[in-house]
């Protein structure tokens, strides 16, 4: 399984270093920047950079004990996502669930946004599984947000939202089928 990490100052890059040093399976989802104010006749870079600062996951069987152990061996300030919000255990994201939103966050596919579920006020929505392209299988929420349409995968509190066509998805009874 995999456990969301917070971090401060935008630090995840090198927590995520300090991780692999450690031996540690990570993920960071990236973004392509915008590209570079040059003059024409230089060639533009789009760098790859985090898509949500502070957030990393890490790939590690779940335990309170290590995570607190976890807390000791980085050298940066880092936190855990809890469960519930009094509660003392961590958010924790399932391997096909993770697998899913990596998927879902490859910086090849144009479009994606990620937003917190209050910046889109995700209501109750149809769930929905892609026919075709490149996100095809992949089931989520359909919503819409600034008069266009999402498929929405939600994991430990941040959406990626991409772009899709109403007639590129088909309506789910619900999200287990």
């Amino acid at each position: 399984m995999w456990i969301p990490i917070r971090t401060l100052y935008m630090n995840e890059m090198k927590v995520e270093a300090r991780l692999k040093e450690l031996g540690f399976e990570t993920f960071i989802p990236m973004r392509y920047d915008a590209p570079d104010l040059a003059p024409k006749e230089e060639r533009c870079t789009y760098p790859l950079v985090p898509a949500i600062h502070n957030l990393l996951f890490v790939h590690h069987d779940y335990s309170r004990d290590w995570c607190l152990g976890l807390l000791k061996q980085v050298d940066y300030p880092i936190s855990f996502i809890k469960k519930e919000r009094d509660g003392n255990d961590y958010a924790v994201v399932q391997d096909a669930e993770m697998e899913m939103f990596i998927k879902f966050c490859n910086p090849m596919i144009v479009g994606t946004q990620f937003k917190t579920p209050e910046e889109i006020q995700i209501k109750a929505g149809m769930f929905v599984r892609v026919k075709r392209g490149e996100l095809e299988g992949i089931v989520g929420k359909f919503v819409r947000y600034h008069k266009r349409h999402f498929i929405a995968i939600e994991t430990s509190g941040i959406c990626a939202l991409m772009t899709i066509r109403y007639s590129d998805v088909e309506v789910l009874k619900d999200e287990n089928e």
